[in-house]
Order: C-alpha cells, then sequence, then structure tokens
C-alpha cells in the first residue's frame, strides 16, 4: 500500500424534474430528487473513508445525456465513483441503456464505483415500491 490517498467523484441521479401525477404510485423517489441529500450521503462516506472529494456530476434520468456520461466515464479524475445508495445504483442501470458501457469504461479509467452503505434519508407520507 502506497499510502495515496484515493479521490472519490460523486454521481447524482438527476430526478428532479421529472413531474408526476397523483395517481399511483409515484416512479421516483424523493431521494431520486434530492441531489443535496444524495450528495450529502457521499461526502459522509468520502470523508468516513478517507477519500478526497474532486467533485460532482449529476446526470438525468430524462436527458438524453448518455454521450456526455460516456465521455465523462472516460476520464472521470477520481479513483473512485459514489452512488448514493445501492437501490440508486440499481436505477441507474435500469434508466440507462448504455449503463454496462459506462462501468467498463470507467473501469478502464482505472476507476471503481462504490454504492453509499447508509440508509437513505425518509420524506414524509412518501411510499414507493421497492
Amino acid at each position: 500500500m502506497s499510502g495515496r490517498v484515493e479521490r472519490a467523484a460523486y454521481l447524482v441521479f438527476g430526478a428532479r424534474e421529472v413531474d408526476e401525477s397523483d395517481e399511483g404510485s409515484p416512479t421516483f423517489s424523493q431521494f431520486d430528487k434530492d441531489w443535496d441529500a444524495q450528495l450529502q450521503q457521499c461526502r459522509r462516506l468520502a470523508a468516513e473513508r478517507g477519500y478526497q472529494p474532486v467533485g460532482s456530476s449529476v446526470f438525468s434520468v430524462l436527458q438524453a445525456s448518455m454521450d456526455r456520461l460516456l465521455e465523462w466515464a472516460d476520464d472521470p479524475g477520481c479513483d473512485v465513483v459514489l452512488v448514493a445508495s445501492p437501490r440508486l445504483l440499481r436505477r441507474m442501470h435500469a434508466c440507462w441503456p448504455d449503463w454496462d458501457q459506462v462501468v467498463a469504461r470507467l473501469g478502464a479509467a482505472g476507476a471503481r464505483l462504490e454504492a453509499v452503505p447508509f440508509p437513505e434519508p425518509a420524506y414524509p407520507g412518501e411510499r414507493f415500491p421497492e
């Protein structure tokens, strides 16, 4: 072990702009839409593990930003990419058709993905399927 401090970037799932009807179950949880809470979870884990924060990127669930996401994955400027929860990591895989390419490009750039293991914050009145 060289004693080098690992650099961490935060990848935020951007569902803030999604309008949902009052009918049926919501498609996205409030945590999916709360960028600040996602960043806070990532900052907390980075501090606990001694990672040096090097920035964050928000990629919209709706925006056709896959080219930009793939370009970012080619050179994320970090050793570790933190995602705010295991559930959000699964959502990214489900919502972004080229997610496997993102993971492969991160690996080729020498970065690994980590999901923050802390529980997601609770929001009043929220209920959604697992």
